[in-house]
């Protein structure tokens, strides 16, 4: 009969209807999961990034913490120096410290000049025999020294650190450097009275000198 056939046909074609309907529906759904899964990796990356600027970000406070911190114990130290040295040297004490340095000076045996030397920095004194023959050696923590007497000229210049008063001294044509004293308030050698004495000499080259 035809109606069987109509109907045979029919339930085929809503049969491909209802397959297209879900081919398409599967093909929309795994789009959407697809652009779910993009989505998720997206706000993954974002958030990793985010975390990393808020990392980076937690860690220059940090460092502009510190350097601050730095800066406060600094610019403290130089306020507490600045004002030490304001308020302990005095126009007496450069008279007196450069006083020490013209005995230096003027010396003519190693014997007035060893208890011109501060405790200090001192460690040693160094002499050619037990006569106490010259040469001699003047020994600092940092640095050695020949004594040479009559090499010492004019009072070149002047400053102070940290408390502690430094004069530079030109010297003979036949030494390389100047002689630059830093002195502080120290016990002597042999005279224990505290009184400003030769901490240590610097070598200071000399303008012009060839390198």
């Amino acid at each position: 009969m035809n109606w069987k056939k109509d109907f045979n046909t029919s339930a085929l074609i809503i049969l491909l209807v209802i397959t297209a309907i879900a081919l398409l529906d599967n093909a929309r759904t795994a789009d959407f999961a697809a652009n779910l899964e993009d989505d998720k990796n997206r706000l993954e990356k974002k958030v990793t990034s985010l975390e990393k600027e808020i990392e980076e970000q937690s860690r220059m406070t940090e460092d502009i913490k510190y350097e601050n911190d730095a800066l406060a114990v600094n610019l403290s130290t130089l306020e507490e120096e600045l004002a030490a040295a304001q308020s302990s040297v005095q126009y007496e004490d450069f008279m007196d410290a450069i006083s020490v340095v013209e005995t230096y000076k003027a010396a003519g045996e190693f014997k007035e000049v060893i208890d011109l030397i501060s405790l200090g920095n001192f460690t040693s004194f160094g002499t050619l025999d037990q006569d106490d023959n010259c040469p001699c050696t003047i020994n600092f923590k940092y640095s050695n020294l020949e004594w040479i007497p009559g090499v010492v000229l004019d009072l070149s210049g002047f400053k102070i650190e940290k408390g502690r008063i430094v004069l530079t001294y030109l010297t003979v044509e036949d030494l390389e450097d100047n002689y630059q004293f830093v002195l502080t308030k120290s016990d002597g050698f042999y005279d224990r009275t505290e009184k400003w004495r030769i901490e240590e000499i610097r070598l200071v080259e000399k303008e012009g000198s060839p390198l």
